[in-house]
């Protein structure tokens, strides 16, 4: 699944999907990627997993090129 950043906060952020919620994402779940490089409006790949508290978030996030 694919979503454009939205927000970045400290850590953490959300992304925008055509149709859905926004999705969170922590940044422990990047991959190939740091936060600090992230900037809104930029592109990633995703799946949906189980986060810590038991909700839906991103997990396996990647920079799409």
């Amino acid at each position: 699944m694919t979503g454009t950043i939205k927000v970045l906060k400290e850590g953490f952020g959300f992304i925008t999907v055509d149709g859905q919620d926004d999705v969170f994402f922590h940044a422990n779940n990047l991959e190939g990627v740091d936060f600090n490089d992230l900037q809104e409006g930029q592109t990633l790949s995703f799946e949906i997993g189980e986060g810590r508290n038991g909700k839906e978030q991103a997990v396996n996030v990647t920079l799409v090129d």
